[in-house]
């Protein structure tokens, strides 16, 4: 472990992954702390479904900038780590199952359609189940897209690290278990009984973030949510697509990835702490769900089916920026669901403000002083 890095990172997810990649790509030197195997958490468990065009909301011109970083990244952090992360560009079609919905979905396609990079149309029932005749005689049509990324999220979020460690950032097994001031100033990281002195401390620790808040003596209002996923015997032929539908009072999405299976994704839900338990309940919703779209799988056995938590605020959007008060400390966290596509346009605004003190990204909106304000 070295003594000294211009950087250090708390969090070896796909945030703190993504930033550590950067940080060392422009010539800092950087140590990520992290207590767990990497992807050993919400970033190895996500579906890894890179797709923009499903969210309006204000991160919506941080997601597009994103995925169009990934496209120019993906191929760049596989061959500098070796690590496959299974990447798939296929098309993604969201159903109609209730009548209700057709007004809304061919609004989507105008939406949609207008985005830089993507096509969109609207498909009669008859269409889609030309292109899949597997998908269910009860739908009213739906919204092709064309096209979005599928991946493996553990083994980009390994192939960003080590991608991270071939340009020079170090990767330190152990608990951080506070940080060191001088003038209210951050100047190292203990870990465990040693410490390693630095520049600059980033705080990427996931549904975990919270905990800083007794080193910042400011709350970082992070929760864990719970998402469970499910996993089940693949179809053949193969499932070509990525669907997605509301059914059952939920959504759902159903896509065959390179591991074979049948992916069923993914479940919400707030309040239950930090329990990373797979439930019957979650099972029995995600194949419900899924069969309503995919009436085949019935007769498919289950193959695997995981939970986490993944990091979310008040009011939905990510914390990314300075800590108020704190020089030297700065904080990337509060992805919810959207981590794995975020991982880029984060790496690359925190890099930007910790070299330089400022980026042309949009995140100003997004500092932890506006929950002290509001």
């Amino acid at each position: 472990m070295r003594s000294h890095s211009d950087v250090v990172i708390i969090g070896g997810g796909i945030i703190g992954s993504s930033i550590a990649y950067r940080l060392a790509s422009e010539g800092s030197s950087v140590s990520v702390v992290e207590r767990d195997s990497i992807g050993n958490h919400a970033s190895g468990f996500a579906l890894g479904l890179l797709n923009p065009t499903n969210e309006t909301g204000n991160t919506e011109s941080l997601n597009h900038r994103s995925f169009e970083m990934h496209k120019e990244l993906l191929d760049v952090v596989q061959e500098e780590s070796g690590v496959d992360a299974q990447v798939l560009t296929i098309p993604h079609i969201e159903l109609a199952l209730e009548e209700s919905e057709i007004p809304d979905l061919k609004a989507e396609v105008d939406r949609i359609g207008g985005l830089p990079g993507f096509k969109a149309r609207w498909l009669e029932p008859n269409e889609i189940r030309k292109m899949e005749p597997r998908i269910s005689d009860d739908i009213h049509g739906g919204v092709l897209v064309e096209d979005v990324i599928m991946l493996d999220s553990y083994n980009l979020t390994l192939a960003t690290a080590q991608a991270a460690e071939t340009r020079g950032a170090e990767f330190v097994p152990g608990e951080a278990t506070g940080i060191i001031y001088k003038n209210e100033r951050a100047i190292g990281v203990n870990v465990g009984d040693s410490t390693i002195s630095c520049d600059a401390v980033v705080l990427a620790l996931g549904p975990w973030s919270g905990t800083a808040s007794l080193w910042l003596d400011i709350d970082v209002p992070i929760v864990p949510q719970k998402g469970e996923i499910v996993r089940v015997e693949g179809l053949d032929p193969p499932l070509g697509l990525h669907i997605h539908g509301y059914t059952h009072g939920s959504s759902c999405s159903v896509v065959q990835k390179t591991d074979g299976a049948i992916w069923l994704a993914a479940t919400v839900q707030d309040g239950t702490g930090f329990d990373v338990a797979p439930s019957t309940q979650a099972m029995e919703s995600l194949s419900q769900r899924g069969m309503r779209m995919l009436p085949d799988l019935e007769s498919h056995q289950l193959v695997l089916h995981t939970a986490c938590m993944r990091p979310v605020t008040p009011d939905g959007d990510p914390i990314l920026g300075k800590v108020p008060g704190r020089d030297g400390v700065f904080i990337a966290t509060g992805t919810g669901g959207k981590g794995i596509l975020l991982g880029p346009i984060v790496g690359r605004a925190m890099a930007d403000l910790i070299t330089t003190g400022e980026t042309d990204l949009e995140i100003a909106k997004f500092g932890l002083e506006r929950f002290s304000e509001s």
